[in-house]
């Protein structure tokens, strides 16, 4: 019969507590008070009680899921209205021969939509 509180032991190699005092050496034995010696036991499943005759999924299937959204799409974003992102104006290509101005211009343009967005600070 089991004890009315069980604790789990940790059987170490040595006696020893370790650096941090947790773990502390214990000594098994059995009921009467002789050494519990180590050793490999074969359990055959019919000699385990109270076992159920069969075992329930750990979660229902999605499919018993009752409540869900058979799909979900998120509304498509316009200017005013966020759907999966809040949509921004088209920001024009820069010409492949820009001077340093125009780069300049495009960075800052670029960045004051990234803040109005929200995106950055």
């Amino acid at each position: 019969m089991a004890a009315p509180l069980t604790q789990t032991l940790v059987v170490q190699e040595h006696d020893e507590a370790d650096d941090s005092g947790l773990s502390i050496p214990v000594r098994l034995v059995k009921p009467d008070g002789t050494p519990f010696a180590e050793g490999v036991a074969t359990i055959a499943w019919s000699a385990i009680t109270g076992k159920p005759s069969t075992y329930p999924a750990a979660a229902p299937a999605w499919s018993a899921i009752t409540g869900k959204p058979s799909t979900f799409a998120p509304p498509a974003p316009t200017a005013s209205a966020r759907g999966g992102v809040l949509q921004q104006a088209a920001e024009a290509q820069l010409a492949a021969d820009a001077d340093s101005a125009a780069i300049i211009a495009k960075v800052n343009a670029t960045l004051t939509k990234l803040k109005a967005a929200g995106i950055l600070a």
